[in-house]
């Protein structure tokens, strides 16, 4: 079977002096070979129909996930704007 973490990983992260060894660590702790090989065969065993409510269940999860993510990624932006331009302003000499 196709080995995703065997194949890509070592050469994107196993060179990288600070993240090479955390991932060598999570290999190490957690299976996550044999969870990708098991999911595998159970989403391979499903019917056709079945497959397709999933993946749009899926995807229903995954946009709305995505949409969270933007509006507090939108809000964490504005505030960073405001605070950098309190500091552009106090900097010019603005409050003093």
């Amino acid at each position: 079977m196709f080995n995703l973490l065997e194949t890509f990983t070592p050469r994107l992260l196993a060179d990288i002096p600070i993240i090479g060894p955390i991932w060598d660590a999570i290999q190490r702790a957690l299976p996550l070979q044999s969870w990708i090989d098991s999911a595998y065969q159970v989403i391979s065993n499903l019917a056709y129909w079945e497959k397709l409510v999933f993946g749009i269940l899926a995807l229903f999860i995954v946009i709305l996930g995505v949409i969270a993510f933007v509006k507090k990624l939108s809000k964490l932006l504005i505030v960073v704007a405001i605070l950098v331009g309190l500091w552009l302003l106090y900097n010019q000499g603005v409050f003093g």
